[in-house]
């Protein structure tokens, strides 16, 4: 009864590691796909949002930034959605469903210093 217990545990982090290259792959989709085939980045924004609700694994921020997480539809900005800088905060609205999310003054990134 013992073994079960490691096995286990070894099979769920190869499965975070494997949900992580999952969600790295289809981050790169979603990026190359942005503004020229809208269906591909909205199937890989759904995908993204499910392998980490199953795993457990969370895509970076500047994923997160560009997936909608109401209607779960991909964000491209100036396709479908607006970003509007106010007060040092960055604002950004979902054209599809009317979503407003809104990041603090870093923006969310570390790479502004």
């Amino acid at each position: 009864m013992a073994g079960r217990g490691r096995r286990s545990r070894r099979r769920k982090s190869d499965r975070k590691n494997e949900a992580e290259a999952a969600i790295r792959n289809l981050s790169d989709a979603l990026d190359d796909s942005l503004g020229e085939r809208i269906e591909i980045a909205d199937s890989a924004a759904r995908q993204i949002l499910a392998i980490g609700k199953k795993h457990g694994v969370r895509p970076a921020s500047q994923i997160k930034r560009k997936i909608c997480r109401s209607c779960k539809k991909s964000l491209s900005p100036g396709f479908n959605s607006r970003v509007r800088i106010s007060s040092k905060k960055l604002i950004m609205t979902c054209l599809e469903c009317g979503r407003v999310t809104r990041q603090g003054p870093d923006f969310g990134g570390s790479d502004n210093e």
